[in-house]
């Protein structure tokens, strides 16, 4: 019997371009899927739009969102929660699906039958799928943990497949990140037992929209995303503790911690940074000179010292001894070869 495979959409203001989205799914190859649509609240009509799919074809269940907060990470939940197939895939209404995309991930899932998750490659595109031919995301020969800590994620959430009882048997999307969560999710499976394969040999499935504007990168130093990547690193440095691995990936961690703690600074979060520095200091992540400098770099930002453009040189020469340089290889791959719709 062919597997039943959920495709979970969150679904925010997207009229103008959901149609796509949709027709990419109805020509799939493999016809056993089911398009969990979750409604977070639109004000345009897009909330019609996608009733209008599901009353054309059955296949397709929308619903709105019923519980806070608001947000993709509680839509997706909703969808998964309500879900029927044995494999989940998450799909953005602003991405395309490859015809043969479900077809494909079912293929090599069914193949890996020891795998709740496995990775593929996907391409990035503007407007037309083929226009830009880059790869979002490559192989390398590098600890998959370490790369998401230095900033080279292997994949989206997009870009898997789960098992859906294993997603939230280790439990789902966290929904109090207001950034970060595919790289909180990542980042907590691998570290746990979760079992995920890579098939980077395969074609590109899945044409992620690129867009001018991001909004995971608008306002990335308010107050509320610098908080939701403190959580990631607290609970990342937890994990590896756990383990017995924070000193195998100490290097990324402190990058994290570094790059949070400087941000954080020049934003004027003195007293959450001076907190975040005490329980990174606790944690072995910076040792007592650092915590020292960067009590130091505060009151030199406070004092508004930065105008005095030789001293802001200086504190900015110590702070980028304090990370490791890593090749970061990531966006700007050329696939060579065929793109396939």
């Amino acid at each position: 019997m062919n597997p039943v495979v959920s495709i979970i959409t969150p679904s925010f203001n997207r009229a103008d371009i959901i149609h796509e989205t949709a027709e990419s799914i109805f020509k799939q190859t493999y016809p056993h899927w089911e398009w969990m649509i979750v409604d977070d609240g639109s004000t345009d009509n897009s909330w019609e739009l996608i009733k209008s799919y599901a009353e054309k074809d059955s296949r397709v269940r929308v619903f709105q969102r019923d519980r806070d907060p608001k947000g993709a990470a509680v839509c997706r939940n909703i969808a998964v929660e309500k879900a029927t197939g044995k494999y989940v895939i998450f799909l953005d209404t602003d991405d395309l699906l490859a015809s043969f995309c479900i077809e494909q991930r079912v293929k090599a899932a069914e193949s890996e039958v020891n795998a709740d998750v496995v990775i593929f490659p996907m391409l990035m595109f503007k407007t037309e799928p083929t226009d830009l031919g880059l790869l979002w995301n490559i192989d390398k020969d590098r600890d998959d943990i370490e790369r998401i800590l230095f900033g080279d994620a292997i994949c989206q959430g997009t870009g898997t497949i789960w098992k859906r009882d294993k997603f939230l048997e280790v439990g789902a999307w966290r929904q109090d990140l207001a950034v970060w969560q595919d790289v909180e999710l990542h980042l907590r499976t691998m570290i746990g037992d979760v079992i995920y394969k890579k098939r980077m040999d395969l074609k590109p499935d899945i044409f992620l929209r690129i867009s001018d504007v991001s909004l995971s990168r608008t306002g990335y130093h308010s107050i509320n995303k610098w908080r939701s990547r403190v959580k990631v690193l607290l609970q990342t440095i937890e994990g590896l503790k756990e383990k017995g691995q924070l000193a195998k990936y100490i290097h990324g961690i402190q990058n994290v911690a570094v790059d949070l703690v400087t941000g954080g600074v020049k934003s004027g979060y003195w007293a959450e940074v001076s907190d975040l520095t005490k329980t990174l200091g606790r944690n072995g992540v910076l040792n007592e000179s650092q915590q020292t400098f960067f009590k130091r770099y505060m009151l030199f930002r406070r004092l508004k010292g930065y105008k005095i453009n030789s001293l802001d040189r200086l504190f900015d020469t110590r702070i980028q001894k304090m990370i490791t340089p890593y090749d970061n290889t990531l966006n700007k791959v050329v696939y060579e070869g065929e793109i396939v719709i």
